[in-house]
């Protein structure tokens, strides 16, 4: 993995090199037309924005050479320099010498820049003792026999014309997301028809170890584009400075921000994704999480607060913390709050635990604040963000203590464009389900599972869960039937007590869940495309993939199941809640 350090340099190069390039153009343009104020301002900000980044990588050459050419445009915007072919002359070798410098960063190379400087610092000087540009020529500067690269032996300088020109190329290329989209795209249909081509050699009898090849190299072309699409943490965390300042003014507070992990790779996809959502938890940290300093002293904390924005991986996932040392959350106020609004009843509210509680927080509307301020108090955002995590087969945990403070945690997969799956088969068709939600997979006898209300419930390790038979719901018209009595025991009812059931123990926002298939097929890498209109109403389903066989295969949607059954044991029966 490179280095931030490096991965920096190679950035600044690309930019540096563009703008480089627009700088020779706009030069050009300008020498057209004198009164191009367009061109100017362009030049004037390229320059300033150069000599900026150059700083902050230690170019000082880069720096010194733009700053000066900065000014020189500076002046220009302000009258005070009026554009003659000897500035022209110079500017354009200027800019030939900023190229080399910027080249030089690779190569090596020393670049002697000094005479150029001199010569434009002198061009500066003069213009601003002449008189206002339009009242007197702007000053010639006369020749002196004075090699670039000597200091201080004099103001006029000499510059070499006899450097042979040289087009100068970035050891990096910028392509668009877009193009790397459609390379992906293209390397699944790729991997669709090489899997189709094995199972009809199976199929045939012929070894499949024919293809070994094929595999290992579309394979290795499938993680090398992946692993292009993928970015630092760091590029996003680090714009997180900003924000805190900007909502710790508005909330009158004192707050720090922490970066942790910021070299962990994620899916750029993903990141862009998640970036709205992060600016919500940062900002909910501020306004919620963090006391005002009367407060905080009071508690015996220091008066500035601070949040940590850390990202770890987790074989095959990224977890991003968003920490505050605030007041934490109170169970028992969500829970208060949960009743007045009217989404449980107080029974309910009583018999849920203080984890299940806590989740109500990603409910639509919910909000503890006391007052709306510019940042908080609307209850919108956090169920947002606990889709957005959803949408792409992650999860939300939060983990608070009062007075300490809370970490919430976004558990994401690293890319997007391949996900680990279980294939199983349901009434004839094929299904597959997310590895990410998937913690076992189990033979359970009809009796080993009982009814409980309107569900069923089977004993796991050391707890009790819910079970479901998933072809109840399938074979739902509609959704809603489910809180008709006796709508999840009807594939139980007509099983015989001897058999044997396949069941995938699956794990979301805290809560497992047995469900119970027809029978289980493999574990397989599969890309996942998102159903089409109308089909993306279809609540059961986060999307589909191609399997080898060329079959269409839906994807169950776990968040969609766990929270169907789960809210509908809360409306139809209180005392399963606990």
């Amino acid at each position: 993995m490179k280095s931030k350090e490096s991965e920096y340099k190679e950035l600044f190069l690309v930019e540096a090199l563009e703008n480089f390039e627009e700088l020779n153009k706009l030069f050009i343009d300008l020498e057209k037309e004198h009164s191009n104020k367009s061109a100017i301002n362009s030049i004037f900000r390229i320059t300033h924005t150069l000599k900026g980044n150059a700083m902050g990588m230690g170019f000082s050459g880069i720096a010194d050479l733009s700053h000066v050419m900065e000014d020189i445009m500076g002046a220009v915007k302000n009258g005070e320099i009026v554009l003659t072919r000897q500035i022209f002359e110079t500017l354009f070798k200027a800019n030939d010498k900023l190229g080399e410098l910027i080249n030089a960063i690779n190569t090596g190379k020393k670049v002697s820049y000094l005479g150029l400087k001199t010569k434009l610092a002198v061009i500066l000087r003069e213009a601003k003792e002449s008189e206002p540009a339009g009242q007197k020529d702007t000053p010639e500067v006369q020749p002196a026999q004075v090699e670039e690269g000597e200091e201080g032996a004099g103001t006029d300088v000499v510059i070499k014309d006899d450097v042979m020109p040289e087009i100068a190329f970035a050891d990096v290329i910028q392509i668009p997301v877009k193009k790397m989209d459609e390379l992906m795209n293209l390397v699944g249909q790729l991997i669709i028809e090489r899997d189709r081509l094995m199972a009809l050699s199976g199929n045939d009898g012929r070894r499949t170890s024919e293809f070994e090849s094929l595999q290992r190299i579309s394979s290795n072309l499938q993680f090398g584009i992946m692993n292009a699409r993928m970015v630092q943490m760091g590029f996003l965390f680090n714009k997180f400075h900003r924000i805190v300042r900007d909502a710790a003014a508005i909330e009158k507070k004192n707050v720090s921000l922490s970066l942790k992990g910021t070299e962990v790779e994620i899916d750029r996809n993903i990141l862009k994704t998640m970036s709205d959502s992060l600016i919500h938890l940062v900002r909910n940290a501020v306004s919620h999480g963090i006391e005002s300093a009367g407060t905080r002293k009071a508690a015996g904390k220091p008066e500035g607060g601070s949040i940590t924005l850390n990202a770890t991986y987790e074989k095959d996932r990224v977890n991003i913390m968003i920490s505050d040392d605030g007041k934490g959350i109170d169970a028992a106020i969500i829970r208060k709050k949960i009743v007045e609004k009217g989404m449980v009843t107080s029974e309910v509210a009583r018999a849920l635990s203080d984890e299940d509680v806590l989740m109500y927080v990603f409910e639509p509307g919910f909000s503890s604040a006391e007052k709306v301020t510019e940042i908080s108090g609307r209850g919108v955002g956090m169920d947002v963000v606990k889709r957005t995590v959803e949408s792409m087969g992650g999860q939300v945990k939060i983990e608070t203590e009062t007075g300490k403070g809370t970490t919430i945690t976004l558990m994401l997969p690293s890319s997007l464009a391949l996900k680990g799956a279980l294939l199983f088969e349901l009434d004839g068709q094929e299904y597959a389900i997310a590895l990410s939600y998937t913690e076992a997979v189990i033979s359970l006898k009809k009796n080993e599972i009982h009814k409980i209300g309107d569900g069923l419930m089977a004993q796991y390790l050391d707890s009790t869960i819910s079970i479901v038979f998933l072809k109840d719901l399938t074979r739902m018209e509609d959704l809603s039937e489910i809180s008709r009595k006796g709508a999840l025991h009807k594939t139980f009812s007509s099983i015989s007590e001897d058999e044997h059931l396949d069941v995938i123990i699956v794990s979301y926002s805290g809560k497992q869940t047995g469900i119970v298939i027809d029978r289980l097929l493999q574990r397989k890498e599969i890309i996942e495309k998102t159903l089409p209109k109308p089909l993306d109403k279809i609540k059961l389903l986060s999307g589909t993939t191609i399997l080898g066989n060329g079959n269409v295969c839906p994807v169950i949607d776990v968040t969609a199941v766990v929270d169907l059954l789960y809210k509908n044991v809360i409306k139809t029966d209180k005392t399963l809640v606990a």
